[in-house]
């Protein structure tokens, strides 16, 4: 078994911008280790609304005094703000540090430009507030195979880092950090089909959803394929199979609009987006 650092045990993270993701990774690293956490917000009570509860939180004045104390900088701005940070942020980071951005919109070779340090593409979900579900992470070619395991493991403890290719972050992102909004949503509108029968209100309909919901999970925790939990269910002739006849190609169609919708939006927020590296060598 490979064994890491005690620098790489000790790492120290900091997080710039505490809205809702950058909040929830805050949380989620100080709930899972001793280490400290540093963040720091433009608005400085919401950082401090944040780190409130923890003892291992510290809040910093300024981006450039987290920037000085910390091995991994963890950028979680909108992508306006973020790519104006860069321009500042990105000359006053060393080699030796990582900078996790998760920013979508603009490639790792291009954040490259404007930094020394190892770029990386971080894309966490809601799930990670509960330590689970998928990070997605995309690397750069420069990256060296030991950032990527010391990188991972610090990752692991609040949730599965999932490596995945630049060109696949729009729909495995639609999977994994936009995927729970789109279920719940689904889950909403069966809630309020059932409620129309007469048979049950809207509000227990969700409440057993959350419940079935809650089993399905375990019972893919524990190994059971998607296709083999149908198989389980469907029996031929039964009302599981006429249910599922009665679905067709409709989820298949739905599923195809978004991917092509979310994808649209994407491309063109890339496209109008990119910044100039040359900003950054004049501030």
């Amino acid at each position: 078994m490979r064994t890491f650092s005690r620098r790489w045990r000790l790492m120290k993270i900091g997080i710039i911008g505490t809205g809702h993701m950058g909040g929830m990774l805050a949380r989620a690293f100080a709930e899972t280790s001793s280490e400290c956490v540093y963040v720091y917000n433009r608005t400085a009570e919401k950082a401090e609304a944040v780190a409130a509860d923890f003892t291992n939180m510290a809040v910093c004045n300024t981006w450039r005094s987290l920037v000085s104390c910390v091995d991994a900088v963890i950028l979680c701005t909108k992508a306006a703000d973020g790519f104006h940070m860069m321009q500042q942020l990105g000359p006053a980071l060393s080699r030796n540090q990582l900078l996790l951005t998760t920013i979508s919109s603009i490639d790792l070779d291009q954040w490259q430009e404007f930094t020394p340090a190892t770029p990386v593409k971080l894309i966490p979900s809601l799930t990670q507030t509960v330590h689970k579900g998928a990070l997605l992470v995309s690397y750069p070619r420069t990256i060296s195979p030991e950032d990527k395991l010391r990188l991972e493991q610090k990752l692991s403890a609040i949730g599965r880092p999932y490596v995945i290719d630049e060109a696949q972050v729009r729909v495995c992102s639609d999977l994994t950090s936009c995927g729970p909004a789109f279920l719940t949503s689904i889950c909403q509108s069966w809630a309020q089909a059932a409620a129309q029968t007469g048979n049950i209100d809207r509000a227990e309909a969700e409440s057993l959803l959350a419940s079935m919901i809650t089993g399905l999970a375990a019972l893919l925790e524990a190994g059971m394929t998607f296709e083999q939990v149908i198989d389980q269910i469907r029996v031929p002739g039964g009302v599981t199979e006429l249910g599922l006849e009665a679905l067709g190609d409709g989820p298949l169609q739905l599923f195809t609009r978004l991917h092509a919708e979310t994808a649209r939006y994407a491309n063109g927020h890339k496209r109008n987006s990119v910044p100039s590296p040359l900003a950054s060598r004049q501030v």
